[in-house]
């Protein structure tokens, strides 16, 4: 895997975070999140906890991915803005602290 161009790469103050549009190129099959972020990680020389992969989508007829991520300043931040379903895509909220918020 490989960054073939990167589209956009710019810090958002507000959220604390970075924001990347990247063009990677791959091997086999579609990268799986994790290997993105893990690599993503390498690349930038950031602790993995702190990037979020938002999306992957494979360009239809090649083996590149377009995908978009954001890398925060601290973790607190990723886990004040970010929605719930990816934190617990990227394992960094479990289902017992969302069913701690639950009132019934």
């Amino acid at each position: 895997m490989k960054i073939e161009k990167i589209e956009k790469n710019w810090y958002n103050k507000l959220l604390n975070r970075r924001n990347l549009e990247l063009i990677l190129t791959y091997e086999s099959s579609t990268p799986k999140r994790e290997e993105v972020r893990k690599f993503i990680s390498e690349q930038f020389d950031t602790p993995i906890e702190r990037v979020i992969v938002e999306e992957i989508k494979c360009i239809f007829g090649s083996q590149k991915a377009r995908i978009h991520a954001h890398i925060y300043d601290d973790v607190e931040y990723a886990k004040r803005f970010e929605r719930k379903h990816v934190l617990k895509k990227h394992a960094l909220i479990s289902m017992e602290s969302e069913k701690v918020g639950k009132t019934s």
